[in-house]
């Protein structure tokens, strides 16, 4: 039987090797896999139906809503990753450093605003949204000298800023370390370098779109400047974790629509692929690890290019419901080059679909994708899931598993 961490490996080769199961990240603690904490159902009901008392507080983040599942639930569900505790390594900051406004919205790293939006976890935490652009202060930047002198980008080379990152990237190793020996899960951690997401998000998505098509000089020094910071970032943490690490994330961001992707592959060539290309290139000199990206919506038209510069595995959007992200299209174009993460649709599968079409689902998934694929849901499980329908899915992933990898 293998262990968790040499089934991801098998699976992340290209073209991928068969393990002897399926690998699992469903239910997960990583992010966009895991299960909110929210009425009516949520984290919660999850972990009363799996028979998992007293769970452990989720501690769920204001912005993104993800909570720490706790490990019992991770056991019941064969979950093959397990996580390192989010930390400050993007530019997003550190949540300690946030700033709570009077008006009760939070600003991040480099400015970047949020209002409270829907949702309340059970802990009381509101879920936030992004403020308006014209609210944001990266959107109001005009010249070249702007981005120079914006006040609000992350201060890498500030010596006790520096020296504070390096402390809990000191932190990070023995967690990691200790993770790594102790255990043979895949251990995936950290997020970093530059991303096309993080620049709509700091710069506002209107003006990036209108920097791609009128100042393509701006937008470049604007995408320069932060995958300097986002460089730095990664320099410190994974010279501290990269020898423990099985799985880091290095993504384009979400790029992609219901209907197709966000940008043209000509936009996409010039002004996200070059970046992208060197985070990856940075994460090799530190790491052995396998890259991964979510990547919401449509991203079909860009998956060749993502393979080529050295990205082992994309996600998650993979759906009845997204232009050209349906398994078996995905297979049949790109199953030699990449693996594929995802697969339990969020957005009707599990919320309406019956036991018995939730079954037929799971199947057609896992037929397809195997074996380069990692099944986990779509995204992260909001709470309008109900719990006997989750379970529902585990049960089709487990029994699918035994007749098409063979496992016991």
């Amino acid at each position: 039987m293998m262990t968790p961490r040499e089934r991801w490996y098998r699976v992340s080769s290209h073209p991928a090797k068969w393990p002897d199961r399926v690998c699992k990240e469903f239910i997960g603690g990583f992010g966009s896999c895991s299960p909110l904490d929210q009425e009516p159902y949520g984290l919660k009901a999850i972990a009363s139906y799996v028979g998992v008392a007293r769970y452990l507080d989720p501690q769920p983040d204001p912005i993104w809503g993800y909570t720490k599942v706790d490990e019992r639930i991770l056991k019941k569900f064969n979950c093959d990753f397990r996580y390192l505790p989010r930390t400050s390594w993007s530019t997003y900051g550190d949540p300690k450093d946030w700033q709570y406004l009077p008006n009760g919205w939070i600003q991040t790293g480099c400015g970047v605003l949020w209002k409270p939006g829907y949702g309340v976890s059970r802990q009381g935490v509101r879920r936030m949204m992004l403020a308006p652009e014209d609210e944001q202060p990266g959107a109001k930047l005009k010249t070249l000298k702007d981005i120079e002198q914006y006040p609000y980008w992350p201060r890498t080379d500030d010596n006790k800023t520096r020296v504070a990152l390096e402390e809990k990237a000191d932190e990070a190793r023995k967690i990691a370390k200790k993770m790594h020996e102790e255990t043979d899960y895949a251990i995936s951690g950290g997020g970093f370098a530059y991303s096309a997401e993080q620049h709509y998000r700091v710069r506002g998505f209107s003006k990036w779109l209108m920097d791609i098509k009128r100042d393509p000089d701006f937008y470049h020094a604007f995408a320069t400047r932060l995958w300097e910071i986002s460089k730095d970032l990664a320099e410190i943490y994974l010279n501290q974790v990269g020898d423990y690490v099985d799985r880091v994330s290095v993504t384009p961001g979400d790029l992609g629509t219901q209907h197709g992707p966000m940008i043209s592959l000509e936009d996409f060539r010039e002004f996200v692929l070059p970046y992208l290309k060197k985070s990856l290139a940075l994460v090799r000199k530190y790491t052995e690890a396998r890259t991964f990206a979510h990547a919401c919506g449509s991203i079909h038209l860009y998956v060749k290019d993502l393979a080529e510069v050295g990205l082992d595995m994309i996600g998650q959007q993979i759906t009845p419901y997204t232009f050209h992200m349906e398994p078996e299209r995905l297979r049949k174009d790109y199953g030699g080059i990449m693996t594929f993460w995802g697969g339990i649709d969020t957005q009707a599968v599990l919320v309406r679909y019956t036991p018995d079409q939730i079954r037929d689902w799971v199947r057609r998934v896992i037929y397809a994708l195997a074996p380069g694929h990692v099944v986990a849901s779509n995204h992260a499980i909001q709470g309008d899931v109900p719990p006997q329908n989750i379970w529902a899915a585990n049960e089709a992933v487990e029994e699918f598993s035994r007749t098409v990898y063979g496992s016991d």
